[in-house]
């Protein structure tokens, strides 16, 4: 090799491949604000041995060849005295989960859940990062980087995708007590302590449920409401004396059951 050949490499590797390495390592991205916090807990994660094109960049000699490429001109402009955030990481895709997470798919989780994964990708188009969207660089609501049933709630809904219980369950069938007709009115007398072993995936998993407008209180029912306090009044279990009072006068005494306690 001439000695204009050995410069003219010791140039490449000093003013490419040099800074493409450090470019491409995950600790570059920690000059960018943007970026701080996600390195930091990407960094304590079960993936922190795994670089961040691995997931955020497409498998395939082109698109890792490209992203390569701009990680070199972010390494000069880095070195300006300019603030800036460039966005240079997009969601994984599927392609990028399934080069280490294939054989996953075909197994369910630990526990009674049944999750097809195939069925949810293969079949339904679904991207790993809609379940899976608290992995690596945030928990999620309960403190952990596992799917929570939140999540699944967003589709199984009763219309979107089915929303019994043994869809996902393995062992929680609904108990015979609350397929009976008046289990949403006589729950409350009925509730113990096992009631937590399925419902309290979520902080105030009661409240949740009181908080919302009931069936009954459609658009007529301003109208017709006499008529259901007639039949169950449980008026308190939401409304203070006050609402009553707005509009007649009086808390009306018809049917009152003092049992009954406000849900906050």
């Amino acid at each position: 090799m001439s000695a204009v050949s050995a410069l003219v490499a010791l140039a490449v590797l000093v003013l490419v491949g040099v800074p493409t390495y450090l470019a491409l390592r995950p600790s570059f991205m920690e000059r960018y604000d943007k970026y701080e916090e996600p390195y930091a807990t990407w960094s304590e994660s079960t993936h922190s041995e795994v670089a961040c094109r691995r997931c955020h960049i497409k498998p395939g000699i082109v698109a890792q060849t490209a992203y390569a490429a701009r990680m070199l001109g972010e390494y000069y402009l880095s070195l300006a005295p300019i603030a800036r955030e460039p966005d240079l990481l997009q969601p994984p895709s599927n392609e990028a989960c399934n080069r280490c997470h294939m054989d996953l798919r075909t197994v369910s989780p630990s526990g009674d859940l049944n999750i097809p994964h195939r069925a949810h990708v293969d079949m339904l188009g679904m991207r790993c990062v809609q379940c899976h969207s608290h992995l690596v660089h945030e928990p999620g609501p309960h403190g952990t980087n596992t799917p929570s049933m939140e999540g699944c709630l967003t589709c199984h809904d009763g219309t979107t995708a089915k929303a019994d219980c043994s869809a996902c369950h393995t062992d929680k069938d609904p108990p015979d007590t609350h397929l009976q007709a008046t289990w949403l009115v006589e729950h409350g007398a009925a509730a113990d302590e096992s009631c937590s072993s399925c419902h309290e995936w979520t902080e105030g998993w009661c409240g949740d449920c009181h908080a919302k407008r009931p069936r009954s209180h459609g658009e007529d029912w301003r109208a017709r409401h006499r008529y259901g306090v007639e039949e169950h009044r449980n008026c308190e279990v939401c409304h203070t004396g006050e609402d009553c009072i707005r509009c007649h006068g009086i808390v009306p005494p018809l049917n009152l059951d003092p049992s009954v306690t406000l849900v906050r």
